[in-house]
């Protein structure tokens, strides 16, 4: 028995988004359906032994309960159709595995992972179980890579096996609302869900890096005072911080962050005259005609 394509050193990182997409599949599902399905798409980085789950979209099935037999059939076309669809737009996102919701593995599990395996081709597919039950608080989430076990020349088997590592990517755009998210759990108000102006995003995100340079010139003071022991990691890190910034004088620097503000602003206004004269359209579709 052995995982040809993965090793435990296997990182595989997982984008926020795709989250997001299996509770809304698992909450628009169909009444008679027990959980949502659907495929998992990302890259792979076979140099650096990197997999990355990065889009998914739902798959149409029917379950039917015949007696103690559970039936589960999957709609291919459908999810073929919309592969085809996704690489229009995202050519790069390959098919890496398939997802679905609830407590442990279903009993039609072996045979999707069967279909997965054939869509994937060069590569082993990946399973994402999404625990929507919220079983003590919390949506656990568990990544599978199917195992074929067995005697030579006899009955062969799948064996779910578990990848210990997976990482929530929340580097990029996303952050910025995962941290809105988990101020309002932390701290919840009245206006819960209100999206703030975008300046207010700006200070908030300066505020918080001034308190972080202010951090780092305690440790490096420290450090010249020889109050605190220095640490070759730490410092590797500011060298490569420091040598990653652009040198501009004070006048560059602030001809570049007016532009930018200007640039912003003029996206401020945009959109909120697109959003106006959507408002305005809709309104004006819901008179009478005379």
């Amino acid at each position: 028995m052995s995982i040809s394509n993965y090793r435990l050193q296997t990182k595989v990182r997982l984008q926020p988004l795709v989250l997001f997409q299996i509770i809304a599949a698992y909450e628009r599902r169909p009444k008679t359906a027990k959980m949502a399905v659907g495929t998992l798409l990302g890259r792979r980085d076979r140099c650096n032994d990197i997999i990355e789950i990065t889009n998914s979209y739902t798959v149409q099935h029917k379950e039917q309960q015949i007696g103690e037999m559970e039936q589960f059939k999957l709609d291919t076309q459908y999810a073929s159709e919309m592969f085809e669809l996704n690489q229009i737009t995202y050519p790069q996102e390959k098919i890496i595995g398939w997802y679905s919701t609830g407590k442990s593995l279903s009993r039609s599990a072996a045979a999707l992972h069967a279909y997965y395996a054939r869509e994937c081709r060069d590569m082993q597919p990946l399973h994402l179980l999404v625990d929507t039950t919220l079983r003590g608080g919390h949506m656990t989430t568990r990544l599978y890579c199917g195992v074929t076990m067995g005697v030579p020349g006899g009955t062969r088997g799948l064996l779910f096996t578990l990848l210990p590592l997976l990482k929530i990517n929340t580097d990029g755009d996303e952050s910025v609302a995962l941290r809105l998210m988990q101020k309002q759990a932390l701290h919840p108000t009245k206006q819960l869900g209100r999206m703030l102006p975008e300046l207010v995003h700006v200070m908030e995100a300066t505020r918080e890096l001034e308190q972080k340079l202010d951090l780092v010139m305690r440790y490096i003071n420290d450090v010249l005072a020889r109050k605190r022991r220095p640490d070759n990691s730490i410092g590797r890190a500011l060298h490569d911080a420091l040598t990653s910034v652009p040198l501009l004088d004070a006048d560059s620097f602030r001809v570049m962050f007016n532009a930018n503000v200007r640039n912003m602003l003029m996206s401020i206004t945009l959109s909120s005259m697109i959003k106006t004269q959507m408002e305005l359209s809709e309104k004006l579709s819901y008179l009478p005609d005379h």
